[in-house]
């Protein structure tokens, strides 16, 4: 048994990752030639939330928003 995914974006790749880690092969496919696009345009526009900077540093990312910003991050850990 193998399972097909149509869609190379953040959700057919998680669900690529879940199904591999049950040990069920998969083939990922994509209209794009790359897959994962969305992931390297959102890191591009700040929304990159792998940042490993200090707390205040990545909240001042979101210009005229820090104080809405501040308490996810907070609640976030």
């Amino acid at each position: 048994m193998s399972v097909v995914i149509i869609g190379g974006g953040p959700a057919g790749l998680m669900a690529a990752e879940t199904i591999l880690q049950a040990g069920i092969p998969v083939d990922l496919y994509d209209a794009m030639p790359s897959v994962g696009r969305k992931f390297l345009l959102a890191g591009r526009g700040g929304l990159n939330l792998t940042h490993a900077e200090p707390e205040s540093a990545f909240g001042q990312r979101y210009t005229g928003r820090e104080a809405e910003v501040a308490p996810w991050l907070a609640n976030w850990g």
